[in-house]
């Protein structure tokens, strides 16, 4: 099998797919995945025939985001057709609105793990965050934890906002058997002088979070990010990804929702047109020189290595 390695030495293994640029919230600090607008979208044919691909390159991840994944009524059939391409890891990111509707159809269909964007459990803040319920996305958290799928919480804290409710999502976290993200907010796709107002430093927070922690485990494969074990919740802390160690062990490639290949998150001027080719009828091959293609225009974007 041939690996997707750049010039960096760093190899491919993962993919991170855009289903949508639709949504049923409106968060804040959404930043869209890097992408912009798009009313374009790819099949579910087209979707695994990539991956068919993409895993004869060695890739074996594949995360589904958006906008909102669970828009797309055949999204069920997506991650159907991803196992049977060969991907063995495949998750979601939801913000779980409409979890509890299409929980079961999803863990038939073999997803097992997704990631869940919780700002809040105060039902006042959620909603000033993301325009959403809270109710409705507790009783999907419940209803997909009641069939054994796994739940990461993600929350961005916001200062001013959210900052005072991290020790009540560790509860909520641990009452339904979730783990929690606690991620920094990121200077990307919002206006910057909303960045500076609520822009909360995490360094403090994940101090006190280390001291308490029976024990740290370093995810090499999450650019050496530190999970906590506090007693039965796993906790990780996400800081900027403008630091080396982020551009240094990278190790995924990105796809729109309108099929462009993108190299690095934090650029839009050296996307790969991957589904124009297919959709006039290009042999695999093609698609294959396509991925190489991407993979040579990777370069880290904040710091060179060494």
């Amino acid at each position: 099998m041939k690996k997707l390695i750049d010039d960096y030495g760093r190899v491919v293994k993962g993919l991170r797919i855009s289903l949508t640029q639709r949504c049923n919230l409106n968060c804040i600090y959404c930043h869209h995945e890097g992408e912009g607008a798009s009313t374009t979208e790819m099949s579910p044919g087209e979707i695994i025939r990539i991956l068919k691909v993409a895993s004869s390159l060695g890739i074996s991840r594949v995360k589904y985001t958006g906008g909102e994944p669970l828009l797309r009524a055949d999204l069920a059939e997506i991650i159907e057709g991803t196992l049977s391409a060969g991907i063995s890891d495949v998750a979601i990111t939801t913000n779980g609105m409409l979890l509890k509707r299409w929980a079961n159809r999803l863990i038939d269909a073999g997803l097992r793990h997704l990631n869940l964007s919780l700002p809040s459990i105060k039902p006042e803040v959620y909603n000033s965050i993301t325009g959403g319920s809270l109710e409705v996305v507790i009783e999907g958290v419940k209803e997909a934890r009641s069939r054994g799928l796994e739940i990461k919480l993600n929350t961005v804290i916001m200062k001013g906002i959210n900052v005072s409710d991290i020790d009540s999502l560790m509860d909520f976290a641990i009452s339904n058997g979730c783990s929690l993200q606690i991620i920094e907010l990121e200077d990307l796709g919002i206006d910057h002088p909303l960045f500076e107002r609520l822009h909360q430093d995490l360094s403090a927070i994940e101090e006190k979070i280390s001291k308490s922690a029976l024990h740290v485990l370093v995810r090499e494969d999450m650019n050496r990010r530190a999970r906590y074990r506090l007693n039965s919740l796993d906790v990780e802390v996400v800081r900027p990804i403008n630091n080396p160690a982020f551009c240094s062990r990278c190790s995924r490639l990105r796809l729109t929702s309108n099929g462009m290949l993108k190299p690095c998150l934090m650029r839009s001027d050296n996307l790969v047109d991957l589904i124009g080719p297919i959709r006039i009828g290009c042999p695999d091959s093609v698609i294959k020189d396509l991925f190489l293609q991407t993979v040579e225009h990777r370069a880290p974007y904040y710091a060179s290595i060494s």
